[in-house]
């Protein structure tokens, strides 16, 4: 508690070294000074100095006649030097800073606390850690995990929480919900690591066990119950899910935030206190080393300084709804080099050169939908499979793997040999490639993928448009057009239809349908004219049904690459709905059959029919994911189309897989 050093013969002048938390340096200083007897040093005898790592501003000696004190800001470790009369008087101010010393009280009442257990022993870590020394500091962090979990029991003493609070009215969840044990960093495996927990009062009265709280705590930390009650396993939650439970917590070392969940991830690492925000870049680099779940990357961009790892843990928002997702297939190593991120993964084309998807081997369940399940996707730019992470139109989709609201899933499910509502069209063949920073990519491709990001700035701009993306590739395939052409941006694969068609169906309630529509066409120029398949047309249609008179407010749009400009209507109470089908288109040379396609298909678009799946011969066109772009780049809108054009060998595929599981 405190050291004693005698630096000259009589009087001496003795130096005492403790640690004081912010709140209780003034009380330390008048207790040390009442201890001297009647005697007060002046500020030229008496010097107070932070020592360790906490930021401070110097302060004089308290002059006990005014009252005045200074204050130290964030103090880890105090070193007191005091001219006294005899060592006496100096073991005295000891004696006296231990009485006032809220941490010496703690350390009393568990052991107190221990003894009416029948334990033989107690830790304490404020007391049994000798922060001067390196490395007992680093390996006490790196056990820390492991010696909570294997203690018999952790008591929690919750300074803030009140004994008179908790027997008055008040809820025990507020209480405890506003409880900074809860914030801090440290304590998430304090929390999680042991078996039985019991938390306390300030008064040291019960409050409960972390089993009979365990609702209660769940809600206030957002830590799965199951977790809490040592009924799931912690490498059964996600990376980023983890992350999460961080992601609200504070330490006063910014390098503390990364170090305290060491035991959490079940890694080891050096401490280097003076590193910053490297700390946590240096923590996902050791987690890759020792985990192939890819959620690690699953993070938004746009709320972190850095692109290829997080920042901080709260940039992982979707986090808490992520899960592991490793299939029948085992995934394959990735890890760092000085090129990147080198990894192994299905990569989902798009009509854009230089910009991709990759699968990622988690999902993200939506408990609030039905459980419906989306794939993790990590959207790309770069070329000659080196990229960087994109941050336009968005920097992660959930690409939905379920669907239980269309009536084409079924049938098409049972041609598959899958469950009802799952339709993954990813192809199996994984890709090698890089993510790298943004300067190394940047550096080698700067000028092509400035014109490709440059072509999301659409203005004014459009509500809704559709991302035309290819799971399997395009099977020899080529882009030939689109009805309207104007409407397709191939640079960004984006198709945003602009030509509207208005159908008032229900007068009596004064309810309008209206449809933007339009056609994409592939062309496969290996397969003989005759073929059936040699042309595909892809039909797309967005709808709003509006009630009430249509807005007088009227918006011009001009799309690039176009000297045409669009006037569309904003109506209110809008309710987007969308289609997508397949249709032969076997003749190009005039424009005649397609746009009698896309006539019938309005048609039929009228009369309520608004597939998100169609399969027809060996193409398959799905719309099942819709997304929001957060800067409104190239719509603010989006729904993604996946084009399939070898389905006779995804049928083949799936069906090995269910033999080989059998």
């Amino acid at each position: 508690m405190g050291a004693l050093v005698s630096r000259a013969s009589r009087p001496a002048r003795y130096t005492l070294v403790f640690h004081a938390e912010p709140q209780f340096v003034d009380t330390v200083k008048q207790a040390v000074f009442a201890a001297g007897a009647g005697r007060y040093p002046n500020y030229s005898e008496c010097c107070w100095t932070a020592i360790g790592t906490g930021q401070f501003r110097p302060v004089g000696a308290a002059n006990p006649h005014t009252g005045e004190v200074g204050v130290l800001e964030k103090i880890e470790e105090l070193r007191v030097e005091m001219m006294c009369d005899s060592e006496e008087t100096a073991r005295k101010a000891v004696e006296a800073l231990k009485e006032h010393r809220s941490g010496f009280h703690k350390v009393l009442a568990t052991c107190r606390q221990a003894r009416r257990d029948r334990l033989d022993y107690a830790w304490v870590d404020t007391v049994c850690i000798d922060k001067s020394s390196s490395a007992e500091l680093s390996e006490a962090i790196n056990s820390m995990y492991a010696w909570y979990e294997k203690a018999t029991i952790c008591y929690v003493h919750l300074s803030d929480v009140s004994a008179t609070d908790s027997k008055s009215n008040t809820d025990t969840l507020d209480l405890l919900r506003h409880s900074r044990w809860f914030t801090r960093g440290w304590t998430l495996q304090e929390l999680i690591a042991p078996e039985n927990v019991q938390f306390f009062t300030k008064d040291w009265q019960i409050l409960g066990t972390k089993k009979s709280l365990t609702v209660l705590i769940s809600t206030i930390t957002g830590i799965d119950a199951a977790c809490l009650k040592k009924e799931k396993r912690l490498r059964d939650y996600s990376i980023a899910h983890r992350m999460t439970w961080a992601a609200k917590r504070e330490t006063t070392r910014e390098e503390d935030l990364s170090y305290c969940l060491l035991g959490i991830f079940g890694i080891n690492m050096p401490l280097l206190y003076g590193e910053g925000s490297k700390a946590f870049k240096r923590l996902q680099e050791e987690i890759i080393k020792v985990s192939d779940d890819h959620s690690i990357l699953a993070f938004e961009t746009t709320l972190s300084d850095g692109t290829l790892f997080a920042h901080h843990p709260s940039a992982f928002v979707k986090g808490g709804c992520i899960h592991p997702n490793y299939g029948r297939r085992l995934t394959l190593p990735f890890s760092m080099t000085n090129a990147g991120l080198a990894m192994t993964t299905p990569l989902i084309r798009t009509l854009s050169p230089y910009w991709v998807l990759a699968v990622f081997n988690c999902i993200e369940v939506e408990t609030h939908n039905h459980m419906q399940r989306s794939q993790i996707c990590l959207p790309l730019f770069g070329k000659d499979n080196q990229f960087m992470r994109a941050r336009i139109p968005v920097s992660l989709i959930s690409r939905n793997i379920d669907d239980p609201y269309d009536p084409h899933v079924t049938n098409f499910s049972e041609k598959l040999g899958l469950n009802a509502g799952i339709l993954d069209l990813t192809s199996r063949t994984e890709t090698s490639y890089y993510i790298s920073y943004f300067g190394r990519v940047y550096s080698a491709y700067g000028r092509e993928i400035d014109v490709a990001m440059k072509g999301f700035e659409v203005y004014p701009q459009p509500d809704h448009g559709f991302m035309i993306t290819f799971p399997r590739g395009m099977a020899g395939y080529q882009l030939h057009t689109a009805l309207p052409r104007r409407d397709l941006r191939d640079d960004i694969s984006y198709f945003i239809p602009t030509s509207r068609q208005v159908r008032s169906f229900d007068s009596s309630k004064d309810e309008a349908l209206h449809i933007s529509s339009g056609i994409i066409m592939f062309k496969n120029d290996s397969l003989p004219d005759d073929h059936p398949s040699k042309c595909v047309g892809i039909y797309l249609a967005f709808a709003t049904t509006t009630r009430g008179v249509v807005s007088s407010t009227m918006t011009t749009r001009t799309y690039p690459n176009t000297t045409t400009s669009t006037t569309l209507s904003t109506w209110p109470g809008q309710n987007l709905r969308w289609a997508c089908k397949v249709s032969p288109i076997r003749e190009f040379y005039d424009r005649t059959n397609a746009k009698q396609v896309l006539a019938i298909a309005n048609q039929e678009a009228f009369s309520g029919n608004w597939p998100h799946y169609y399969h027809h011969e060996t193409t398959i066109v799905s719309a099942r994911t819709r997304f929001q772009t957060p800067r409104g780049e190239p719509c603010r809108d989006t729904v993604m189309v996946e084009v399939v054009f070898d389905a006779d060998e995804l049928v083949k595929e799936r069906d090995a897989e269910e033999r080989d599981f059998e």
